[in-house]
């Protein structure tokens, strides 16, 4: 082979190759790329939205679900106990006809069912932006969860010191068990994997 021909092979192998015989990363190799993440899938801009939510994130999504069917069972059974009561002397003991007695227990009955229908309106925004990766919901849930909990001590403790009968006693079981659910649900909502997943993204 004439040597003229076989120095432009070599020069259009060159072009072809910058790198010769260099390993990725090496100085004078080729640059080397890498994808950052962490165990979370989240990258380089934070948040572990883009990749698969962890457990704790599912199981936060279940005990949603669970606090509003307690619940639902709970407010509904005590709606039926205080329909059934007969207050009616009570309230004519506090002069009222026979007319307003029926209004009040009437408006009793829409306030509580409206009081029913936005707690469960606000248990499915929870759930539905949850599984959005929203962390407002988790915010949201936070404080829902802690003043349910609250309200529900505060309605065993009076209700104790009434004294239990009858409907009054599965109230109380069911109230003590929503105050077990949402102490799992906020000890879920505060683990790190939760946290991290729902951290708003941010520049590296």
């Amino acid at each position: 082979m004439p040597f003229p021909f076989r120095i432009r092979i070599l020069k259009e192998t060159l072009m072809s190759n910058p790198y010769p015989q260099q390993p990725e990363g090496a100085p004078g190799g080729p640059p080397q790329y890498q994808a950052s993440g962490d165990q979370y899938g989240a990258g380089q801009y934070g948040g572990g939205r883009p990749g698969a939510a962890p457990p704790e994130v599912k199981r936060l999504l279940t005990l949603t679900l669970v606090s509003a069917a307690i619940y639902l069972v709970n407010q509904v059974l005590g709606l039926i106990s205080t329909s059934s009561a007969d207050m009616s002397a009570t309230y004519e003991q506090s002069g009222l006809t026979p007319e307003q007695i029926a209004q009040t227990q009437s408006v009793g009955v829409i306030f509580s069912v409206g009081v029913i229908v936005v707690a469960l309106a606000l248990y499915a925004l929870v759930h539905v932006f949850l599984k959005k990766g929203k962390n407002w919901a988790r915010v949201l849930g936070i404080v829902l969860a802690i003043l349910s909990t609250l309200g529900v001590l505060l309605g065993l403790l009076t209700t104790a010191m009434v004294g239990l009968s009858g409907m009054g006693i599965i109230g109380a079981v069911l109230g003590l068990l929503l105050v077990v659910v949402n102490v799992l649900w906020l000890v879920t909502a505060f683990k790190a994997p939760v946290k991290h997943w729902f951290a708003p993204p941010r520049m590296a």
